[in-house]
């Protein structure tokens, strides 16, 4: 390698280079695969766009406060009407504190994927539907 830098950039100057890549390959190397792997995470990733489906009403198999205190939030764990269960976090107080035996969920579906996902929502929500 020291021969080839040296044919184009000269003796002195080649172990000048030779001794920088040499010492810094490894962080130049990192530095390089971090840039095109968060490149590559912003190009390939979709935008999250989702709609909403709709609002269910479901029992709530548990619930835990977050931090032994209903005002930082909810972790239920919920039974879904296709029979499935799943668990669902808020960190809204009044969200959070309408979780009883049953809770309302907004189910939301992404637009890309046709995944699902889940969040709390007051009850009002369930009434009106």
């Amino acid at each position: 390698m020291l021969s080839i830098l040296s044919s184009i950039l000269g003796p002195h100057r080649a172990v000048s280079v030779y001794v920088f890549l040499k010492t810094w390959w490894l962080a130049i190397t990192g530095a390089i695969a971090m840039t095109a792997i968060v490149a590559g995470l912003l190009l390939l990733n979709d935008d999250g766009a989702h709609e909403h489906h709709s609002f269910l009403t479901v029992t709530v198999l548990s619930a835990s406060p977050i931090n032994g205190d209903i005002k930082n939030g909810v972790i239920a764990s919920v039974r879904l009407p296709d029979g499935s269960a799943t668990s669902i976090t808020s960190t809204e107080r009044p969200v959070a504190q309408s979780v009883g035996t049953s809770a309302c969920i907004e189910k939301r579906v992404y637009v890309e994927s046709g995944e699902p996902r889940y969040r709390f929502k007051l009850p009002r929500y369930c009434a009106a539907s």
